[in-house]
């Protein structure tokens, strides 16, 4: 995915402009929107929780914080969304570190590729493309924001400027992660990281912003953590996953029809979440793509916080993506 929108973006960037949309809007229905949506069944399946209103009840927090963050949307649009690329930042960062085996390497390590990541991406967007890569937000804030005129926004000069900045000092974090990576005893991981950043950097400073977030956003990050949770074992399949050895005993079920259980384990959530994009497509003033893109966008600030803090609590994987039974049981299974 990120080979094919930096090669786009090199050849063809008015082509970029003209399908910026679509990356979001094939994510409502695969792996974006989803990976998310899921949140329900990990939440429940984290804490033992059975049944519609105990689960309710535990997702309490999450819902709490949805509404904190559409209030901050609301009330200072400007300021929301420079906080939510800053926790996207981590999220994006975080996920990476953790599928690509950087958390065992040590902090500078993982967090050399946790700011490395997250600033190539989004400060290298905004550095090329600073009001194409601000309009989602601005026209976020003017719609959802009764006190949006009158609201705090950035200059965009000064924010291309911090963005620079951020895309320098995410290049060097990125070579220092890389090389402890290495110092490690994986320089192969290491070299691998560091193409994968020069993919980044190629992505977001030549196609447009709005398809380079996209093309991240549901090729990179929300495959590698809908990857995640079809390898976990206790959100996969339940609490009572330990305790079937017949799962354990033979052939492990392959890996892309484990992805579709996550995507079947959304289906609860994203019944809501397809009202609340009805309501902000019609906030929004419209049904067409840009708009689904913008709408879908507008949803990640409000529950971003929430996806990111259960996140922290997920158990690590203890399946191998294409694990045989033998796999498995070296995984702890």
């Amino acid at each position: 995915m990120l080979t094919i929108a930096a090669v786009l973006g090199a050849v063809a960037p008015a082509f970029t402009a003209a399908a910026a949309p679509w990356p979001f809007v094939v994510a409502l229905l695969a792996f974006g929107m989803p990976h998310g949506a899921a949140d329900w069944a990990v939440a429940g399946r984290l804490s033992g929780r059975d049944g519609f209103l105990p689960r309710l009840l535990g997702f309490g927090g999450y819902l709490l914080l949805m509404a904190a963050s559409l209030a901050a949307l609301a009330l200072q649009p400007g300021i929301a969304a420079l906080l939510f690329l800053l926790l996207t930042v981590f999220h994006f960062g975080m996920a990476d570190a953790t599928a690509v085996g950087a958390d065992d390497d040590g902090p500078v390590a993982r967090w050399g590729l946790v700011f490395g990541r997250g600033l190539l991406l989004l400060a290298t967007a905004f550095a090329a493309h600073p009001a194409e890569a601000w309009a989602p937000f601005a026209r976020i804030g003017d719609a959802l924001s009764p006190w949006a005129a009158a609201a705090w926004r950035p200059d965009l000069g000064t924010l291309q400027r911090l963005a620079l900045v951020g895309a320098i000092a995410g290049g060097v974090i990125a070579c220092v992660g890389a090389a402890a990576r290495a110092a490690a005893g994986h320089a192969h991981a290491a070299a691998k990281d560091l193409f994968e950043h020069a993919l980044v950097v190629a992505m977001a400073s030549m196609a447009d912003p709005l398809f380079a977030v996209g093309c991240y956003f549901l090729g990179v990050h929300a495959f590698r953590h809908s990857r995640r949770l079809a390898s976990t074992g206790c959100i996969i399949e339940g609490e009572g996953a330990r305790a079937r050895p017949s799962r354990t005993a033979g052939p492990a079920e392959p890996l892309g029809r484990r992805l579709l259980r996550v995507h079947v384990l959304s289906l609860p959530l994203m019944w809501p979440t397809a009202a609340c994009m009805v309501a902000l497509c019609w906030a929004l003033g419209g049904g067409d793509p840009r708009t689904i893109a913008d709408a879908s966008i507008a949803f990640y600030v409000i529950t971003t916080l929430p996806h990111h803090l259960l996140g922290l609590r997920l158990p690590r994987p203890d399946m191998s993506p294409a694990a045989t039974g033998a796999e498995r049981a070296a995984f702890g299974t």
